[in-house]
């Protein structure tokens, strides 16, 4: 059996209490990665212990498998009711899919449905999708029952609280706690200058997908998104998130021109090409999946340490839900990417910010908690490009504040600036002579000058070598590559954009 955590213990706790007071229908609010499942199947086990049934409610293939492994780990006896399973009706905990069951529990009355699963307590996973019309079908056929909800971003699409469903919201420890105590992996946060969206129209509380993906599936956006992984991202395993099917699919070509072994999948992909290309990404043959509308909730992706965020969104549930996927801890994953080309931490900050949700089925789910103590603002290093919470120096370059410096960096191209909250530790010597190494290594297999060297050495340093009279050359590593292939597809891009202004 897995041993909870204090966070998880405590938010059962609350729960229970919730329901000792009398609500029926909580819905515990706690942040991706938080352990939702293993609390669901320890609250499961308590209700097995008095004699009762459990159900747990996904709303995904996918998320049921991974549910049932989570029971198994647990030690619980639990089995799945969707077709293609052998479901094992004696267990006294069901995992089912919300489309599969209310379709089930249609077939006949419940005294004589073989499918229907008798439980004292069901447990919703996403909650935030739970009050749809097939999950309302459920719903009928356990009204005298305890109705608990899980969810990272507890409302709807529109953005407005669950109270239509819902009667309690327990919340229990957040992000910034949690990655703290190492419960999570911190974020590093890279973001463009800017994108305008402003004439993207709003649909459901959400920009327009359509529209939105007339707006970012660009050649030149998605360029970006490329060269700008190849700086960054250090051939890190990642999901890349984006406006629509065509738009995945356009950076998945641009990857694959590139090298990278990349793969796209969406609501449409079979379950069989899901399972392969998830299981080729896990094992490393596969460095970037592009998605549309896949990974937003549930998908456990322990192992992805860089999230690129190539759309915009005015859903902060939905911002939630995308970054949440990077957030869990994995052996020898230090940190995680957000690489956001949307604007998205322009418009709501950072993950760990806190914020204050409700079950006001009328308003806006989510606000901002505004501290005490003014939250100092956030301004972006001339020098290097660093973003950090302003104080008299850089925390990476050490360059002085100076009046001007949180402006934004104006720039042609989409060079992502970071956005960090420590300190990072200045190259070495020994690593920029390395560098150098490298630099001279492919010169010399390209047939390029010493000025070829000199200058790709200025561009990641922003100094001129000390010395190359006596370099050694050494076989470049995928970092030096990447950063190389960057250099290549940005001149490229300007010296097109030359062509094109001089015509």
């Amino acid at each position: 059996m897995i041993a909870l955590r204090p966070h998880q213990t405590d938010a059962i706790e609350k729960l229970r209490k919730s329901i000792a007071t009398g609500h029926k229908r909580p819905i515990l609010f706690a942040p991706c990665s938080f352990g939702k499942t293993i609390c669901a199947a320890h609250m499961a086990d308590l209700a097995n212990q008095k004699g009762n049934k459990a159900l747990f409610i996904v709303h995904r293939r996918l998320l049921a498998d991974q549910t049932k492994e989570k029971f198994d780990a647990y030690g619980l006896h639990s089995s799945i009711i969707m077709s293609g399973y052998d479901t094992d009706f004696s267990a006294p905990v069901m995992i089912t899919t919300h489309q599969t069951y209310s379709r089930r529990l249609l077939l006949c009355s419940p005294e004589v449905n073989k499918f229907f699963h008798d439980a004292r307590l069901v447990i919703v996973d996403e909650a935030q999708l739970g009050i749809s019309p097939s999950y309302k079908k459920i719903y009928k056929y356990y009204e005298d029952r305890v109705v608990i909800g899980l969810s990272g971003s507890p409302a709807r699409a529109d953005q407005r609280g669950l109270g239509e469903f819902f009667d309690d919201l327990v919340e229990s420890a957040g992000i910034q706690e949690l990655t703290e105590k190492g419960y999570l992996a911190p974020a590093r946060y890279f973001a463009p200058t800017d994108i305008d969206l402003s004439e993207v129209p709003m649909l459901c509380g959400d920009y327009n997908r359509k529209k939105l993906q007339e707006k970012m599936n660009t050649p030149s956006l998605n360029g970006d998104v490329l060269s700008n992984w190849l700086r960054i991202a250090e051939g890190r395993q990642t999901v890349i998130f984006t406006t629509g099917v065509s738009h995945s699919k356009a950076l998945q070509i641009q990857f694959e021109r590139a090298g990278i072994p990349t793969a796209h999948l969406d609501a449409h992909s079979k379950d069989e090409e899901r399972e392969d290309v998830l299981r080729r990404f896990r094992n490393g043959d596969i460095r970037v999946v592009t998605n549309c509308q896949l990974f937003t909730e549930g998908y456990d992706a322990d192992f992805v340490s860089c999230l690129v965020l190539a759309r915009g969104t005015k859903s902060y549930p939905l911002f939630v839900q995308m970054v949440g996927r990077g957030q869990r801890t994995y052996p020898g994953k230090k940190d995680f990417y957000i690489i956001d080309h949307g604007s998205n931490i322009e418009r709501f900050g950072f993950i760990s910010d806190p914020v204050r949700w409700s079950l006001d089925g009328k308003e806006i789910a989510w606000e901002k908690v505004v501290r005490k103590k003014a939250e100092k603002k956030k301004v972006t290093c001339k020098t290097c490009a660093e973003v950090f919470e302003i104080q008299p120096n850089c925390p990476t370059c050490h360059a002085p504040f100076e009046i001007g410096f949180g402006k934004k960096v104006e720039t042609t191209e989409a060079e992502l600036q970071e956005v960090v909250r420590g300190k990072k530790p200045e190259p070495t010597k020994e690593e920029k002579r390395s560098f150098a190494s490298m630099l001279e290594y492919e010169r010399r297999r390209l047939g390029k000058g010493v000025k070829w060297l000199l200058a790709n050495y200025y561009s990641n340093y922003k100094e001129w070598p000390k010395n190359t009279n006596d370099l050694q050359p050494i076989e470049p590593s995928e970092k030096v590559m990447n950063f190389l292939t960057h250099q290549r597809i940005r001149f490229s891009k300007s010296k097109h954009k030359r062509k094109v202004e001089a015509a």
